[in-house]
């Protein structure tokens, strides 16, 4: 099992690198820029569907060790596929790692069994893959919209914890969703969408795991800072179930469990 925390977000403006976006063709009103923001909400958008117009590069600005790649929000139908490359050249001869052609959509989820969750594309390369330039390439030519969109995009490090975390965590729902009461009896919902939880704790951390990742990690995003989590990286039923973009709800205490060993417990809520 490979617990991940996508940290940190490369591909976002940082306070040393401010990273540049190229290639493919999309809307002049609706760049690749705003996949920068963390408002799901503003989108890019390609001028077209076509494979020329669905695609594009992320100069990170300087070579970075990348663990998680994610579009935690698109409009892919279930026949999309995406291929990932990362480079040390802008010109991409000398390429570190490449995906290889992979399914856009998780394998026998339908429009149905996804209706109410935000289906997000994710890769987690099984090591660390030091890039410059990624290229990602979308190929959805039948779409019906016509176009591909893209509400973010996540190049990121990953925070693997050495263990799994411990039994007795949960996967949950929650929602806004307010309900009031008529006079009449009957019921009026004020609707809002559902978010996916996790709640569990890892432990068995070394100093330097507690210390340079998980204590790092939360200074660092405090409760408003963006991470795409991955419950289980090797899942091949649920991946797209326990895989989403989200924030730390709390910041939780390292706790000293033993002479050289550490724990802290963490809840994360989807972003929508």
């Amino acid at each position: 099992m490979r617990t991940i925390f996508g940290w940190p977000v490369y591909s976002d403006v940082s306070v040393s690198y401010t990273p540049t976006f190229s290639s493919g063709s999309w809307v002049t009103t609706l760049p690749l820029t705003n996949l920068q923001n963390r408002q799901l909400s503003k989108v890019a958008r390609s001028t077209d569907a076509t494979i020329t117009s669905t695609k594009f590069d992320c100069d990170l600005g300087v070579a970075r060790a990348v663990g998680v790649i994610a579009l935690p929000k698109h409009n892919f139908t279930t026949a999309a596929t995406v291929r990932v490359r990362g480079a040390s050249d802008s010109g991409f001869t000398a390429v570190v790692y490449d995906s290889g052609t992979v399914a856009g959509w998780p394998t026998g989820v339908t429009l149905e069994d996804a209706n109410g969750m935000n289906i997000a594309f994710w890769l987690a390369p099984s090591t660390l893959q030091t890039a410059r330039y990624w290229r990602v390439e979308i190929t959805d030519t039948a779409n019906p919209a016509g176009y591909v969109q893209l509400g973010r995009v996540i190049i990121a490090g990953a925070y693997t914890s050495t263990y799994a975390p411990n039994y007795g965590g949960s996967t949950g729902l929650e929602t806004e969703t307010a309900r009031t009461v008529t006079d009449g009896g009957g019921a009026l919902y004020d609707e809002r969408p559902i978010r996916r939880t996790h709640r569990f704790t890892i432990a068995n951390m070394a100093a330097a795991e507690a210390f340079a990742k998980a204590w790092k990690m939360q200074r660092q995003l405090a409760v408003s800072g963006q991470v795409f989590f991955v419950w289980d990286a090797d899942d091949t039923t649920y991946p797209h179930e326990r895989a989403f973009l989200a924030v730390l709800r709390s910041l939780a205490p390292i706790e000293y469990v033993e002479a050289a060993y550490h724990s802290s417990a963490y809840e994360v809520v989807e972003e929508l």
